[in-house]
């Protein structure tokens, strides 16, 4: 079956799992978009935040230079004192 970005967006986690989730489109070179991922495995290696997924690489249509990716993050923020 082919991979598409409306299949990927269809594999979302729902709002009763993760409540927080931010999404992220990622739209550069592939190398660039690798790069960045590789910087959200190290974010969650470090508990800044947990990965939910990461698509594959998508080209854009009318260019052959750019690329896309999407992302789920849900973002760890610390419990504020009050």
């Amino acid at each position: 079956m082919k991979q598409t970005a409306k299949g990927a967006a269809m594999r979302k986690p729902t709002k009763e799992n993760y409540p927080e989730v931010c999404k992220v489109r990622v739209q550069s070179t592939p190398e660039e978009i690798s790069h960045f991922h590789e910087l959200l495995d190290r974010c969650e290696e470090l508990g800044l935040c947990n990965v939910i997924n990461f698509s594959e690489i998508f080209p854009n249509k009318g260019t052959s230079r750019y690329y896309r990716a999407y992302s789920d993050i849900m973002l760890r923020m610390e419990e504020e004192d009050e």
